[in-house]
């Protein structure tokens, strides 16, 4: 093979090769075209093709409304959590009999709190002829006011709850 044949066969093995390069550079290019195409195409039909720099500022101007609603999504949940802190979340309920002569434990002591321990102790004693009912403020989970055994005890369920 003569240096002039050897030249002639490089350059067409080269001049395929390009060739295919083109082809595959092509199809890249085509499919990019088509991204940005589908990209810049306006909403609805008939609508005309819009700038990457409109398409960027149309995006821009989506994420600032998802901004601004995430914002209000934050403040009502906090109002939200703060309502639901000082919403009843801890109940202790303790039934008994107090009077030999009435049967079962119709009498009742119940305590109902807040996640931070507030809230009121309530206790039922029934007899034979009424019932009587007193509340009683609890702060913290305790009470300035004396607690009988079994309000007490409705606390203590009530706070071991909370935790």
């Amino acid at each position: 093979m003569s240096l002039g044949e050897l030249l002639g066969t490089a350059t067409l093995a080269l001049a395929v090769f390009l060739g295919i390069l083109v082809a595959v550079q092509t199809a890249r290019l085509g499919r990019v075209e088509r991204q940005l195409r589908a990209l810049t195409r306006g909403a609805g039909p008939g609508a005309s093709s819009l700038s990457l720099g409109e398409v960027i500022s149309r995006q821009g101007e989506r994420i600032e409304a998802t901004r601004e609603e995430t914002e209000s999504l934050r403040v009502t949940v906090n109002a939200l959590d703060a309502s639901v802190n000082r919403s009843v979340q801890n109940v202790g309920l303790v039934r008994f009999n107090p009077f030999q002569e009435t049967g079962g434990d119709q009498s009742f002591a119940m305590a109902l709190l807040d996640k931070r321990g507030d809230g009121v102790v309530i206790s039922s004693l029934h007899s034979r002829n009424s019932t009587r009912f007193y509340a009683k403020p609890v702060k913290a989970g305790a009470s300035q006011l004396s607690l009988s055994d079994e309000e007490a005890q409705a606390l203590q369920q009530a706070m071991t709850k909370k935790q």
